[in-house]
């Protein structure tokens, strides 16, 4: 067998498997229920500005120890410029800093809850596949063997 009718082959048993769980999964909870956690997560992850200019400032110069030296510095800027007095460009900062805070950690939390659907939809797969499998390779009955049926 070539290795282009093995790769087809396995193509049309996924595609095979897929169906079927999609078809267990839509058994189970329903058509919406089972789009909702087989389609893929429409979460993004986006990066924040000043972590793309750091990037880009440092160039091909980028690594470990270096990244979390320039990150340090920023933390230190900030640091010190929030010591000063407070002015109203600096409160101003102050509310977009803790805006800012609020987005990234909503979409943390999206990006957990992603995690979780993914864990769900994994899990669900393996216990159609699972449930396939018993049925068409149902498990011996050891109680024959020993005379207790």
């Amino acid at each position: 067998m070539t290795k282009h009718n093995m790769m087809l082959e396995n193509k049309l048993i996924e595609d095979d498997c897929h169906l079927k769980c999609k078809q267990y999964l839509i058994s189970l909870f329903g058509e919406s229920t089972a789009e909702y956690f087989l389609s893929p997560s429409s979460c993004s992850k986006e990066i924040p500005s000043w972590f793309s200019q750091l990037k880009d400032d440092m160039k091909d110069h980028t690594s470990a120890i270096s990244l979390w030296d320039a990150m340090r510095q920023r933390s230190t800027q900030i640091l010190q410029e929030s010591n000063k007095e407070p002015s109203m460009v600096n409160t101003n900062e102050i509310v977009r800093r803790v805006t800012d805070w609020k987005t990234l950690k909503k979409q943390d939390h999206l990006m957990h809850l992603s995690g979780v659907k993914y864990m769900f939809r994994c899990a669900k797969r393996n216990q159609a596949i699972s449930a396939l499998l018993l049925k068409h390779n149902p498990l011996f009955n050891y109680g024959i063997n020993n005379g207790l049926n």
